[in-house]
């Protein structure tokens, strides 16, 4: 709650949260914002989802999903898609190969209608190319993917180069060149026949091969390997990262092979729960690998200039695995979810001012949605249920649309402290959030802070403004909370899908009120465990800009 002095404060935690929440709250944490200057563009580098699986999106189901990632601000960047080459081969009566992309078309379309630009994925291999055409992965949806290498490397590299000219001829070199073209998808894993490393710098080289001879300028990457494997085993990295920067090419024999971003996959944890050596998934963890990832691209002076995509990331790995296989899957349920996101978009602005390691274009990946729930709130690492119940994630996410576009400077957060701030302003606006951020209380048990919040503006006495004070936590912006307390019921009736909806959007903490420029400074905040707000303080334009 936001108030000015303590009788207020203790008075509103006592009568709503009891004495034992009162117990829990620390001393007043002091956060001053200086909104007089900027300090940076603040672009949404957080706002880029993956479609998965990408066959979704020939349904409603997967058209709906586009649009309220859209509508929702989850994704005002990128959007990630296969390519899936096996559905576009035909073949002629002589054994000719060609191609019809009108199905990629179709989903590429409903993409670029949302504002957003496309990371395409060159992943399936056409059965007719296939050196091992049984190869085979099966989705949880059952369908069937093509993992072999092809029997002849001219006829991928024929393939790269046929869906370069295609799309290039259909939405023009000036919009493709905003996109990224990628080769393969975790090939360490059961992405790639035998998970041979040797193999995918083959099919790399013919790829970037194939794309660069019909437009050098449209930006190309590998190899996506997978989080945990990639923190157990940074030499398959660097594998790869040897090969580019001084391997011989497999397709042209050079020295090196062309690259434009190296592509990554990071996670806060693994299969639902924590990463290597960690009981629970940890935004802190999430940062150590960008930050080891950027050292170990670093070590090669030719590439210290290419950036990292983040292709993949989110709470933990492992989309389907939920609360009935492991019970820290219910951070991804819960306001967890939505403190994790705000906590790591925090962590990465200071990396960015305090050192900027050239990681960018962080991709969630909401890969829960292969698999069909049977239920609502059952973990999986999507943004909405069964019966279209939004988790507090996706309010994160709107949370965040609402943010001005220039960062301004914020001091008072110790860097290691559960509540971190970072805010922004434009002509009329300064918001500021604020997290409370604590990895270890997956039941969001943990304790209150309370923070004495200043913010300096350039507004004179005379400036009429109005704040409104977003919340997401266990009491606001929380269908799950609304779900518990309807009894978690496998089956809701209308009512209470309802009454569940009903709780699910972003929420105000207390209604919008007008307040002056003097109580700008010694406002107080109460923060709960993984509790999330976002300050929006707006002035009336005729007399600010006076």
């Amino acid at each position: 709650m936001l108030m000015k002095g303590f009788n207020k404060l203790w008075l509103y935690v006592a009568v709503c949260c009891g004495v034992s929440a009162l117990a829990q709250t620390v001393s007043v944490l002091p956060v001053t914002v200086d909104a007089t200057q900027s300090l940076d563009k603040l672009e949404p580098f957080w706002a880029s989802q993956i479609i998965h699986p990408t066959e979704s999106l020939e349904a409603e189901q997967g058209q709906a999903l586009l649009r309220l990632l859209a509508e929702a601000g989850a994704a005002r960047q990128f959007v990630r898609i296969y390519n899936q080459p096996e559905y576009a081969a035909r073949v002629a009566d002589d054994g000719t190969v060609t191609y019809d992309w009108s199905r990629f078309d179709k989903m590429a379309e409903m993409i670029l209608a949302t504002g957003n630009r496309l990371k395409v994925v060159f992943f399936g291999m056409p059965k007719i190319l296939a050196s091992h055409p049984k190869s085979v992965m099966r989705r949880s949806t059952g369908v069937k993917v093509c993992i072999s290498p092809p029997k002849d490397y001219r006829q991928w590299e024929a393939l790269c180069a046929d869906f370069t000219r295609h799309v290039i001829a259909k939405y023009g070199r000036d919009e493709v060149t905003r996109w990224t073209f990628r080769c393969w998808n975790e090939p360490d894993i059961g992405f790639w026949h035998n998970k041979d490393l040797p193999e995918y710098l083959k099919l790399y080289d013919y790829f970037a091969k194939g794309v660069k001879s019909v437009c050098p300028e449209i930006m190309i990457g590998g190899p996506a390997l997978t989080s945990t494997g990639t923190y157990t085993k940074p030499q398959n990295l660097t594998f790869f990262l040897d090969h580019v920067s001084k391997g011989t090419n497999h397709a042209t024999g050079a020295v090196g092979s062309p690259i434009d971003f190296i592509a990554v996959h990071t996670y806060g944890g693994s299969g639902g729960g924590g990463g290597p050596g960690r009981k629970y998934p940890d935004v802190a963890y999430l940062i150590e690998q960008h930050i080891r990832l950027a050292d170990m691209r670093d070590k090669y002076p030719g590439l210290r200039n290419i950036p990292i995509h983040v292709e993949e990331w989110g709470e933990s790995s492992g989309g389907t695995k939920g609360v009935e296989t492991r019970a820290s899957a219910v951070i991804r349920n819960s306001e967890y979810g939505a403190a994790f996101l705000v906590a790591w978009v925090e962590r990465h602005i200071r990396m960015r001012q305090e050192h900027d390691r050239n990681i960018t274009a962080f991709t969630f990946c909401a890969s829960g949605y292969e698999k069909f729930p049977t239920k609502d709130f059952m973990g999986y690492r999507t943004l909405h249920t069964k019966n279209g119940f939004h988790k507090p994630i996706l309010n994160a996410y709107r949370l965040l649309a609402r943010l001005a576009d220039e960062l301004v400077k914020v001091e008072g957060c110790p860097a290691e402290g559960p509540v971190a701030a970072f805010a922004a302003r434009d002509a009329n606006k300064v918001t500021v959030v604020l997290v409370n951020y604590q990895a270890d209380q997956i039941e969001n048990n943990g304790a209150s802070q309370t923070v004495r919040l200043n913010v300096k503006t350039a507004w004179t006495q005379g400036v009429a403004l109005k704040l409104r004070h977003w919340r997401i936590d266990r009491a606001h912006s929380n269908a799950f909370t609304a779900f518990k307390e309807a009894g978690s019921p496998e089956n809701p009736t209308a009512e209470e899908i309802a009454k569940i909806k009903a709780r699910m959007g972003l929420e105000l903490l207390e209604p919008e009120k007008k307040i002056s420029v003097g109580e700008l400074d010694g406002m107080l905040v109460e923060i709960p465990c993984n509790a999330v707000s976002l300050l929006e303080i707006t002035a009336e334009m005729s007399r600010a800009s006076k």
